[in-house]
């Protein structure tokens, strides 16, 4: 029985329908009826191992073909069981004053294997009707004659260059199996190759001096192995090609900006020592470097070769010509040194880097009335349109804000909602905007203020124009790096000022613990002990949690007793409770550590704090508890 036969094409389930997706319709409107038929041969009938032949199906008389389905005529594991998706077909329409159409439906298959197979029947479905072909055989023959033929190019290298294994099998039409070689793993690298038809390419690079046997390279076809002749490869004692190069991402960088010096060796695995560059002081500044080391294959000269090398970014500083040159690199146990590369560093692009269309940065304050004491939470943010369709993209984004008159500024706690990636609409055009930076400014006095204009300073990443891998294999490896990494302008923003009314706070049930809240606030406390001997250490722990404003707990009034040295106040901010989107920056923890220096009874009194609830408009007061200490003498061995 034959071995396996093998679709040349897309498999589909079990049981696919014609074409896989959908039914066949021979005209749009409805046909006469006529007595459907269908059969199916096979071209040719008769073919030899490796040889392709077609499956061929013929519907008649029919308006539509809901469904074909081929026989399970794939017996093997690394074959579909059943079914595939048509090779080609064929509709033909019936002619004016005839009835029904006809459907060819041709599916493709490379014989793998000497003898004889049944094959069908072929089921199917038209015009809701169940059709059925007559079962077909197949003949495959083993190939006439068989001759492999294997030669190394070139069969003598260079430590690290590259060469190929080049496989030609005579008499058979496909290679069903991939062709085996011994293991050149001690001393070749495999990078790439593959079958076409009749043959078959292996690709290496030499990594070990030395006369090395290949051996014999074998191909399976049907039954029987096939081997060529042994093969040999020398790789000589002469030095490794290795080349430096050195390429700047850009020609053009402007002051502020950032720019990437590439430096790359061709033919080495790594780097033995950091490339020295010279400092250009007042020029740019290194802003940061990769570490040097093996970045794989890459192709050079129209083959793969090995390629290391690091990368280096700077921040242009003042207006000028930058140029370095030439490094000295040792890779490979050679020193070898790059060309000067050089570039222009203009003070400002000539014409803007994006129109105001492209990109724009909005300030937009969470509320315009507030009262005294209460906070505006600015969001900056970035809107652009369309960047990733044109190649841009927003890198390094700060944003500065002066000092505000008649506010102060203080951390604007968890956002509580913000959103990254949301689109939005400006002046009809859609953007995609991010919350970059959120600031809170709590307001000190009534009256119409303005939050002034804040600067968003950014760079505007742009990426290449066209890639790489269109550049000639033989330029500058390091400039065909380099165009990927793209160029970075700065750009900065002014925002619009931001109007805010300030409503000065009620005096009528203002409490006399009342120092300025806005918001309601919780006050509770803890010691770790009530009862201690002297030099032992008391902790007093007071927390703050709610809506409140306050950036800190300095306003707090907490009357700890004498006859202890206080340690402290350590104040964390031990979770994000209250605030939400309000601009309290949450929680608040302090820690007071209290050596106990004399015996006696102390307490610590209860700690009152108020503020004002906007909601509500009134004022409330939160407590917490006193705690009495009684402080025994020195315990026995004990020290301070």
């Amino acid at each position: 029985m034959i071995r396996s036969l093998r679709a040349h094409g897309a498999y589909a389930p079990s049981c696919a329908p014609i074409a896989g997706t959908a039914a066949l319709f021979l005209a749009a409107g409805a046909l006469s009826a006529q007595e459907p038929g269908v059969r199916a041969y096979l071209e040719p009938e008769e073919v030899e191992i490796g040889e392709a032949f077609q499956l061929v199906v013929e519907v008649t008389g029919v308006a539509e073909v809901e469904s074909i389905i081929v026989p399970p005529i794939f017996p093997f594991p690394d074959l579909p069981e059943d079914g595939s998706l048509p090779f080609s077909t064929e509709v033909e329409t019936p002619a004016p004053g005839e009835s029904g159409g006809t459907v060819v439906v041709s599916y493709s298959y490379i014989a793998a294997g000497a003898g004889s197979v049944d094959v069908g029947p072929v089921l199917v479905t038209a015009d809701g009707r169940s059709l059925e072909t007559g079962m077909l055989t197949l003949v495959v023959n083993e190939p006439a004659s068989v001759s492999v033929q294997a030669r190394v190019e070139p069969a003598e290298v260079r430590l690290w260059d590259e060469f190929s294994v080049i496989v030609e099998v005579a008499g058979v039409e496909t290679l069903l199996e991939q062709p085996v070689l011994s293991d050149l793993g001690g001393f070749a690298m495999r990078t790439g190759g593959g079958r076409v038809r009749g043959s078959a390419r292996f690709e290496f690079i030499a990594t070990e001096r030395g006369t090395h046997e290949i051996g014999r390279v074998s191909v399976t076809v049907g039954e029987t192995i096939h081997e060529s002749e042994p093969l040999t490869l020398v790789v000589n004692d002469e030095p490794p090609a290795v080349t430096a190069h050195a390429a700047f991402n850009t020609e053009e960088a402007w002051v502020g900006g950032e720019f990437v010096l590439v430096v790359e060796v061709v033919g080495a695995r790594e780097l033995e020592e950091d490339p020295v560059l010279p400092d250009i002081p007042g020029v740019a500044e290194r802003v940061r470097a990769s570490s040097p080391g093996g970045w794989g294959l890459g192709g050079y000269g129209g083959a793969s070769r090995f390629v290391a090398g690091a990368e280096y970014r700077f921040r242009a500083l003042a207006p000028g010509e930058f140029e370095i040159g030439p490094i000295r690199i040792r890779a490979a146990g050679r020193t070898v040194q790059t060309d000067p590369v050089s570039l222009t560093i203009r003070d400002g692009p000539a014409d803007p880097v994006l129109s105001s269309d492209d990109l724009l940065v909005t300030a937009e304050a969470d509320r315009h009335q507030v009262y005294v004491g209460e906070p505006v939470v600015v969001s900056y943010r970035i809107l652009s349109r369309d960047s990733f369709g044109h190649g841009w993209s927003v890198r390094r984004v700060t944003v500065s804000v002066p000092a505000q008159e008649g506010f102060r500024e203080q951390e604007p706690g968890p956002s509580g909602g913000d959103r990254g990636g949301e689109r939005v609409s400006v002046d009809g055009r859609h953007y995609d905007a991010a919350v970059t930076s959120r600031k809170a400014f709590v307001a000190l006095q009534p009256g119409r203020m303005v939050i002034d204009p804040g600067e968003v300073a950014l760079l505007v990443h742009e990426r290449p124009a066209h890639a790489p891998f269109g550049s000639p294999f033989d330029m500058n490896p390091a400039e065909r790096t380099a165009e990927w990494i793209g160029t970075w302008t700065p750009v900065a923003f002014a925002t619009d000022p931001l109007a805010i009314e300030v409503l000065p706070l009620p005096g009528e049930g203002r409490p006399d613990s009342f120092r300025g809240r806005v918001g309601r606030l919780e006050v509770a406390a803890w010691v770790d002990r009530t009862d201690a001997a002297v030099g032992d250490t008391v902790t007093f722990l007071v927390e703050l949690s709610g809506e409140s404003h306050s950036g800190d707990m300095s306003e707090l009034e907490i009357a700890l007793p004498g006859g202890f040295e206080v340690l402290g106040p350590e104040v964390s901010r031990p979770d994000s409770r209250g605030g939400g989107g309000s601009g309290a920056p949450g929680g608040l923890l302090a820690a007071y550590r209290l050596v106990a220096l004399a015996e006696g009874s102390y307490r610590i009194p209860a700690i009152e704090v108020s503020w004002y609830e906007v909601a509500t408009g009134s004022y409330g007061t939160s407590r917490s508890g006193s705690f009495d200490l009684t402080v025994g003498a020195r315990r026995e061995g004990a020290g301070k």
